[in-house]
């Protein structure tokens, strides 16, 4: 049976440190700029730092690169994604198809994690995401506990 994992939002690397503190397993960040936290204050030296942290103390840091990507953008997903593989996050959460095309690409030794804001509501949606490389999806928030025990089949 898997463990159960305490996660929580850190939107800076002070917030993150306070999660941990109190008993945090993991944490999830992101920066603003690529990232559906619109609140976050972290930008990539203080991400960096972040990770560093979680791991010299034993903990988990999933990063969240959820944004919905303009072309624009690509460029900059492109090297943050070349960076999560060089500082290796327990994950990466997003919900974009083309920003999971890039991580699998530049980032292919950490786990991604589809986000909520994939709206992810079947199990047809669940195996087209673990073929597509998913490790992990994190269910629509529509959904109830029914609904989720069905989908889990217990």
């Amino acid at each position: 049976m898997n463990k159960i994992e305490l996660l929580a939002p850190a939107g800076s690397f002070e917030k993150a440190k306070t999660a941990y503190l109190y008993g945090a397993d993991a944490v999830y960040c992101g920066t603003s700029e690529l990232s559906l936290r619109a609140r976050a204050d972290m930008k990539n030296d203080d991400l960096e730092k972040t990770i560093k942290y979680a791991h010299e103390i034993g903990k988990k840091i999933y990063v969240t690169l959820n944004i919905f990507a303009w072309d624009d953008k690509y460029k900059e997903i492109i090297e943050m994604a070349k960076k999560l593989e060089e500082l290796k996050p327990d994950g990466i959460i997003a919900a974009d198809v083309g920003v999971i095309e890039i991580l699998k690409k530049y980032a292919p030794s950490v786990p991604i994690n589809v986000s909520t804001q994939a709206n992810i509501i079947s199990l047809h949606d669940c195996n087209f995401w673990y073929k597509n490389g998913a490790k992990r999806v994190i269910m629509a928030r529509e959904m109830n506990k029914e609904q989720l025990r069905l989908h889990h089949g217990k």
